[in-house]
């Protein structure tokens, strides 16, 4: 029989094993501890004891370090989802600008970060001075001409006009159906070369608010009267010494708001060009305008005369900016 103290230290290793983890597994020696998990060797009253190994270690929970979206509950930087980009609101190739009060088209093509070349060309626009409040202005997203397909117009042949790859134009303009263009339809043409809105009309005011050497001639001849005091009073334009007869053409483009008889100037022609500038055309014989219509620069709009308190046949020309009359002659161009 075995000593009572090797019987009491194999119970208490026993007890340790089954705490740990259950029914303890034995193996060798003098004794079968089946599952204690422990192997023991008895040698002349000697016990070895040794763990050969525990289940409870082997089935611990794993523990396993926190993925990055998982910390804190939120998704980690570095793993954040590009967002999708959201699609044009207007996936249109054309804005449309409602002009407003004391706009001028300098301050519209820096808002939307355009040329005025291209502005004025998709709008006609012959005076670039003279924008309405109120006034709708097709505003493209790119440099480029704005066409209005014709009747029998194709998209090969507009292609060629504008020296621009077709392929670039059906893009642009997301036509599912090239070969169906409709007569008014309005085709962007991207990088087309766009008309210098200066060969239009030149610019009357500066971007800086100054009036410009900006205006053509009204008539040729000679000069007869200057601007400046005469005759005790001022005389607020110049005379022009021409035949009876002669066409009198607009000095810029503008909307007519006087043609009629007016005392002292006779015969008058009055013309708007916006930005607070007038021009008037007096003493004329024939009035070919009427109020309301639009004026291209060079165009007639009378025939010089000796109407009014006139001394003989000649053309009466005036300037006048924000409501005071200026000498013309530092404004007509060469």
């Amino acid at each position: 029989m075995k000593s009572e103290p090797v019987m009491i230290f194999a119970l208490f290793c026993a007890l340790y094993a089954v705490c740990l983890g259950g029914p303890p597994t034995a193996s060798g020696g003098n004794e079968d501890w089946s599952g204690t998990g422990m192997s023991f060797t008895l040698d002349n009253n000697t016990m070895i004891a040794s763990m050969a190994r525990f289940p409870q270690w082997d089935n611990r929970p794993e523990v396993t370090e926190p993925k990055p979206e998982e910390e804190n509950g939120e998704t980690a930087a570095s793993e954040v989802a590009p967002v999708e980009a959201e699609e044009e609101s207007d996936p249109s190739p054309i804005l449309i600008h409602t002009v407003q009060k004391g706009e001028t088209l300098w301050d519209i093509a820096k808002a939307y970060n355009i040329d005025i070349d291209t502005i004025a060309a998709a709008n006609d626009l012959v005076n670039l001075n003279q924008l309405r409040v109120g006034q709708k202005l097709n505003i493209l997203k790119v440099k480029g001409v704005l066409h209005t397909v014709a009747k029998g117009d194709n998209l090969w042949d507009i292609a060629k006009k504008y020296n621009v790859d077709v392929k670039v134009i059906i893009a642009y303009n997301r036509l599912s159906d090239p070969e169906n263009l409709q007569p008014n339809q309005q085709l962007v043409i991207p990088g087309a070369k766009v008309p210098k809105a200066a060969n239009r009309q030149p610019a009357l005011v500066s971007a800086a608010g100054k009036l410009q050497k900006a205006f053509y001639y009204p008539v040729y001849g000679r000069v007869s009267s200057r601007f400046g005091p005469r005759w005790g009073r001022m005389h607020e334009g110049m005379d022009l010494a021409v035949n009876t007869g002669t066409p009198v053409k607009a000095a810029a483009a503008g909307r007519v708001t006087f043609a009629g008889s007016n005392s002292g100037y006779g015969l008058l022609v009055k013309l708007d060009h916006g930005n607070s500038v007038e021009t008037r055309y007096a003493h004329l014989s024939r009035i070919s305008v009427k109020v309301g219509q639009q004026i291209e620069a060079g165009q007639v709009i009378g025939y010089s005369g000796n109407t009014g308190n006139s001394t003989g046949p000649h053309l009466h020309f005036e300037i006048r900016y924000k409501g005071k009359a200026v000498d013309p002659s530092l404004y007509l161009l060469k």
